[in-house]
């Protein structure tokens, strides 16, 4: 058509319209008629529908996989072609090692990849987010953000444990965790002593044998501790539930192992447990404390430098006494779980991607529910749960459906006052295991996966007085999965090796 003319501003084509007013009716109904309108009137200008934001396809290693490679790269596919990720956009985080670094590619194209710059530890656990940094190459943001995490394979190993080391004089010892402190390559650990109102770090020598390095003095009924990279500097940072004070101490690691009080939250009444993740999808890790006093959980949002802010606090969870994090429903972000010791149920909460967390439903029966941990046990793809239930003396297996739905599937008897659990592939047969810490026998079992989440007893070892907590990882550098248990009776920390 004559007096018509075309040119593109901003990546979009306007078009502008000098017509006789017969033609612009005639041509504006036609337009109208398939909902596209090219021209606002007369000399009017074109509008264009907005770019739809890129989404994530798939992941490498997929979600919830329980024996990834220690080398593997990983990998998102997108919906369109994306630029290049960062450690800003596209994070990865190690349980034992903190915000890993490495090498990003794939920019221009629809899968963007991340080699490490170190193999994985064994066993251990791997959160990635993909954050709306992350642009389209026609700098759309991803939306949603999108979360995953996997588990790596270990090496070796039967399930049969030694109790190889004591190490003494961690007084009421009720919490231990794992964590590669100083970066120098093995698993060191980290123990709360309750009575003394301290945190103590226990540095590896490569070997599997510990000593203490430092001790952390002013936790006041230090019980639970939490590891994380809460300031992304490439080290393991600790968070610690002081009971006898209602309060959080967020600790920095300087990247040798030495640790300084970095900030207090308060207000916390009877803090019994704590889990982190990167609850709104934007690169850093996050923390959800279980509140005992006051029957609550409070969600605490981290700004990215490891000072954390209060969000959200939820009540309604009776003796609220372990908490668990997973993403129950496939939707890319990252769910909670809440033991409730008081009504012997555990709660299941869907996150709906910002940190916001509802009560979808309650499992009940779950007589004096003291322990919490998740796993893909029947190796379907979606997350299931473990609970060890103090009162009743079992392990009970919760089966999801793929929608969060969670439905009794197994009780594992015999297990005698259970204060924790731990998962990992204990006999290096590629599925998820667990081990059990029994209070009232003094005994640590680990329970046998038979790969569909059928449960048996492995093995058992004795002399653990009191145990509290259990931490796993690779003490001696063969990759095998060992144990750490926190002995409450014996004022001790003992260190159980897997044999061949």
């Amino acid at each position: 058509m004559s007096g018509t003319k075309y040119v593109r501003a901003g990546g979009n084509q306007e078009r502008r319209c000098s017509l006789n007013h017969v033609w612009w009716i005639r041509i504006a109904a036609i337009y109208a008629l398939f909902g596209v309108l090219a021209c606002s009137g007369a000399g009017g200008e074109s509008s264009s529908s907005p770019a739809q934001p890129p989404g994530v396809v798939s992941v490498f290693p997929p979600a919830n996989e329980s024996s990834a490679s220690a080398v593997t790269v990983v990998s998102a596919t997108f919906d369109t072609n994306m630029n290049s990720g960062s450690s800003g956009s596209f994070t990865v985080y190690g349980s034992q090692t903190g915000k890993i670094s490495g090498t990003y590619t794939g920019g221009g194209t629809t899968t963007l990849s991340f080699d490490p710059a170190a193999n994985f530890k064994p066993g251990e656990e791997i959160e990635v987010s993909l954050t709306q940094s992350l642009t389209s190459t026609g700098s759309v943001a991803l939306d949603p953000p999108y979360v995953f995490r996997f588990w790596v394979e270990t090496g070796g190993g039967t399930g049969v444990f030694i109790d190889a080391q004591t190490v003494a004089v961690q007084p009421n010892a009720i919490a231990v965790i794992a964590g590669d402190w100083d970066l120098d390559g093995d698993v060191d650990l980290a123990v709360a002593n309750f009575s003394a109102d301290q945190v103590r770090i226990l540095k590896n020598d490569g070997t599997g044998s510990f000593s203490v390095s430092s001790t952390i003095n002013g936790q006041v009924g230090a019980t639970a501790l939490a590891a994380g990279d809460w300031d992304g500097d490439g080290d393991l940072d600790l968070a610690v539930a002081n009971f006898g004070a209602n309060s959080i101490t967020i600790l920095k690691n300087d990247g040798s192992g030495v640790f300084t009080l970095a900030g207090t939250i308060f207000g916390q009444t009877g803090p019994r447990a704590l889990t982190p993740g990167d609850w709104d999808g934007d690169g850093d890790l996050d923390l959800v404390v279980a509140n005992s006093g006051s029957n609550s959980i409070t969600v605490l949002k981290n700004d990215g430098t490891g000072v954390f802010t209060v969000f959200r606090i939820l009540s309604g969870f009776d003796g609220a006494s372990a908490l668990v994090s997973g993403d129950w429903n496939d939707d890319g972000d990252l769910d909670l779980a809440v033991a409730d010791f008081g009504v012997n149920t555990v709660a299941i909460l869907e996150n709906d991607g910002t940190g916001i967390f509802t009560t979808s439903h309650t499992l009940p029966g779950m007589i004096g529910a003291r322990a919490l941990i998740a796993g893909d046990w029947d190796n379907d793809g979606d997350l299931d749960l473990a609970v060890g239930n103090s009162g009743a003396n079992t392990v009970v297996i919760l089966k999801n459906d793929g929608t969060g739905t969670f439905t009794l599937s197994s009780t594992l008897f015999g297990q005698t006052g259970v204060a924790a659990l731990a998962s990992g592939d204990l006999d290096s047969d590629g599925d998820l295991d667990l081990a059990v810490a029994n209070f009232s026998s003094n005994s640590i079992t680990a329970l046998r996966n038979n790969g569909t989440g059928s449960f048996s007893l492995l093995s058992a070892v004795g002399g653990q007085i009191g145990i509290s907590a259990l931490a796993a990882g690779d003490w001696d550098g063969n990759r095998y999965l060992d144990l750490a248990a926190a002995d409450n009776g014996s004022d001790s920390v003992h260190i159980l090796t897997n044999q061949p």
